[in-house]
């Protein structure tokens, strides 16, 4: 995770106005654009795929592997591969750049947009619970559950929120370095700001699986705000 790391600024990265008073900066940070790149984008995993077709079409052509047309058929799949993963590894690269998480005493501040950057707010009186993820490289995610009464955009959070929840969006803050000490932190601040029942719940942690793979559930931060 880049960035400032823990502190008690009274400003943001990229907000020009600073925090109401009494409100200040307990975390803040950008995502890692490695673990953007790997598991948000599955670089992997196309990667993956692609030498996979290659693979195939080279077994399954008739042409002689001599040949300029196997030549020029191979190069044509090897270029059309790189691109892709230019594109994967460009859009990762760009949401770490252009993203910026915070924490502050009452809420969490998500900065996004690669063309329209935007602030988003969540209050902690919102947060009705969250969940902690880890990959097998030590990096993870907390994903955030908002009150069914406040909806944010998923178009307005893609890439930073849980894939296919259209109806119900959830926050996501991805590719941190440190999801646990994070976690941790959120859970510690929202019992400071007076909100009740807020707790982790211990969760077992299951073996490292590949880099791609989907995140394992680390705990649950649980709230009763209204």
């Amino acid at each position: 995770m880049n960035g400032a790391g823990m502190g008690h600024a009274s400003y943001i990265k990229g907000v020009p106005h600073p925090l109401p008073a009494g409100e200040h900066v307990l975390w803040e940070g950008a995502p890692d654009a490695r673990a953007m790149a790997v598991h948000v984008f599955h670089r992997r995993l196309v990667a993956a795929y692609f030498g996979a077709m290659l693979l195939w079409w080279a077994v399954a052509t008739t042409d002689p592997v001599t040949s300029s047309v196997f030549v020029r058929g191979l190069a044509l799949r090897v270029v059309l591969t790189l691109i892709v993963l230019g594109v994967a590894e460009g859009l990762a690269r760009a949401s770490a750049r252009t993203s910026w998480y915070a924490i502050t005493n009452r809420r969490v501040v998500l900065r996004l947009g690669v063309v329209l950057p935007m602030s988003i707010n969540i209050p902690f009186s919102i947060i009705d619970g969250a969940r902690i993820g880890t990959f097998g490289d030590g990096t993870g995610q907390l994903v955030l559950t908002l009150g069914k009464a406040h909806r944010l955009a998923y178009i307005a959070l893609w890439p930073h929120c849980q894939v296919f929840r259209f109806a119900h969006p959830e926050p996501v803050l991805r590719a941190l370095r440190d999801p646990k000490a994070i976690s941790a932190l959120l859970v510690n601040a929202v019992a400071a700001a007076g909100e009740t029942d807020v707790q982790i719940a211990p969760v077992t942690l299951a073996p490292a699986g590949p880099s791609g793979a989907a995140p394992t559930v680390v705990g649950t931060v649980a709230s009763g705000v209204a």
